[in-house]
C-alpha cells in the first residue's frame, strides 16, 4: 500500500495493487475526537471522507494542489480532479513521476534508463477545474482570465464533460468545437455564423437540419442551398408549395445531373414537356412514351419515333416494327384524334374526367400489347 498526502494535508491517496482511493481528512474532526477521548486503535474513522475509488494500479504519483497526477500500470499519465480522471499522455514503456515544477508549469517523468520527459500542466487550469468541481463557479469565473489562451479549449472540453455546455461555448477557442456546442445548444445564430466563416457543405447541412428541427424553414432552405442539398430542398419546396423554389431547383438539379430530382420538381410544377425531355435524354424512352401518351398525347408521336429509332440502332429492328405509332396506326389508337382534342381543350389526366381516363386505359393496353409482342420476339430470337 502506497500513501500520497497533498501539501495541504487535506487530501490523501491510498494506492493498493489494483485500486487507489482518495480520501479527505478533517483535522477538526480528528482534534475533536482526541479531545473527547474517542480515538480508537485504528484511529479516528470519522475524520476521513471517501471521495472516490479508481480501479487502476498506481506506479507513482504526486499531488499538485487538489489534483493527483499519477502513472499507472497501463503506461498512462493521468490526472484525478475531484472524482474524474483525465488522460494526459500515453507511453510505450513504464514511467515514473519525478515531480512538478510550478515555475515551468510542467510535470517531469523518467523511465528506467533515467531518460527525463516533461509535460505541460498549467496550474491555473488545475485550480479552475478544482473550483468547478467544488461548485465554486464565482471563484472559477474570476480565475478564468488567468488561464493561457492555448489551454482554453482544454478547459472547454472539461466543462463539456461536466455538462456545462453554455459555459464551454463561451470558453472554447476551436471553431470546430464551438460549432458542435452551438448545434447541441440549438444556438442557430452562432452555428450559422461559424458555418458562414467555414463555408463547407457539411456544416451548412448540419445547420439546415437543426433549423428544420426547430421549424425555421426559411433558414433551413438557405442552408441547404449553400450545401447544394437538392433532396432536402425538394422536401421543403414541395411541402411549402414554393413554385419559385421548385423552378430553380429543377434547373439546378438538371445542371447537376440529378435527373430524379429534376423530374420530380418538374412534375410537381406540371411541366410535362420537361418531364418527357428528361426521360428521353436519360434513355428511358419506353417510360417517356407512356408518360407522354398519358399526360400529353401530342408529344407521343415524336417520342415513339425516337424509341423506334433507338431500337433500330441497337439492332432490334424486328421489335421496332411491332411498336405502333399514334396517328399512323389507327387500328391501335382508334380514339387518338379525340385524345388530342381533349388535350387541346384542356382535358388532362389530372382534370379531364372519365372520358380521358378511359382513353388512357385503351392507349396503355395498346402499348402493353406492343411491348408484350416485342418481348416474345426477343425470346424467339434468343432461341
Amino acid at each position: 500500500m502506497q500513501v500520497y498526502w497533498s501539501d495541504s494535508g487535506e487530501l490523501v491517496c491510498l494506492a493498493s495493487e489494483d485500486t487507489f482511493y482518495v480520501l479527505r481528512f478533517s483535522r477538526e474532526a480528528y482534534v475533536a475526537a482526541v479531545q473527547s477521548g474517542e480515538v480508537e486503535d485504528d484511529g479516528v474513522e470519522a475524520a476521513f471522507e471517501v471521495i472516490t475509488d479508481i480501479p487502476e494500479s498506481v506506479k507513482s504519483g504526486v499531488w499538485v494542489g487538489d489534483c493527483f497526477i499519477y502513472t499507472n500500470s497501463a503506461n498512462r499519465l493521468s490526472s484525478l480532479i475531484g472524482d474524474q480522471t483525465y488522460s494526459i499522455s500515453h507511453f510505450d514503456q513504464a514511467m515514473w513521476i519525478l515531480g512538478y515544477i510550478q515555475r515551468d508549469s510542467r510535470i517531469y517523468v523518467t523511465d528506467k534508463d533515467l531518460g527525463v520527459t516533461s509535460f505541460a500542466l498549467s496550474m491555473p487550469v488545475l485550480e479552475y477545474q478544482t473550483l468547478v468541481l467544488r461548485g465554486a463557479m464565482d471563484e472559477a469565473a474570476e480565475l478564468l482570465p488567468t488561464i493561457p489562451h492555448d489551454q482554453k479549449n482544454r478547459v472547454a472540453r472539461f466543462l463539456e464533460g461536466q455538462g456545462l455546455m453554455e459555459l464551454a461555448l463561451e470558453v472554447a477557442t476551436d471553431p470546430e468545437h464551438q460549432f458542435d456546442l452551438a448545434i447541441t445548444l440549438n444556438q442557430l445564430d452562432v452555428a450559422l455564423k461559424l458555418a458562414t466563416e467555414a463555408d463547407v457543405d457539411h456544416k451548412w447541412k448540419t445547420v439546415g437540419d437543426a433549423a428544420l428541427t426547430a421549424w425555421d424553414v426559411g433558414l433551413a432552405a438557405k442552408c441547404f442551398q449553400h450545401a447544394k442539398d437538392l433532396s432536402s430542398l425538394l422536401l421543403i419546396y414541395s411541402s411549402t408549395a414554393d413554385r419559385e423554389g421548385l423552378t430553380k431547383l429543377a434547373e439546378d438539379a438538371a445542371a447537376a445531373g440529378a435527373n430524379n430530382i429534376a423530374f420530380t420538381a418538374n412534375w410537381l410544377l406540371g411541366n410535362v414537356n420537361e418531364c418527357v425531355a428528361i426521360l428521353t435524354k436519360t434513355g428511358r424512352l419506353a417510360e417517356a412514351v407512356l408518360f407522354s401518351q398519358t399526360y400529353k398525347p401530342s408529344l407521343a408521336t415524336e417520342v415513339v419515333g425516337s424509341w423506334k429509332k433507338s431500337l433500330e440502332q441497337d439492332k432490334k429492328g424486328r421489335v421496332a416494327k411491332l411498336i405502333g405509332v399514334p396517328g399512323e396506326d389507327e387500328e391501335l389508337f382508334p380514339e387518338w384524334d379525340e385524345w388530342l382534342k381533349l388535350e387541346k381543350e384542356g382535358g388532362t389526366a389530372l382534370n379531364g374526367g372519365a372520358e380521358v381516363t378511359a382513353a388512357e386505359e385503351q392507349g396503355e393496353e395498346a402499348t402493353e400489347e406492343a411491348q408484350e409482342a416485342a418481348e416474345e420476339t426477343e425470346e424467339a430470337d434468343e432461341e
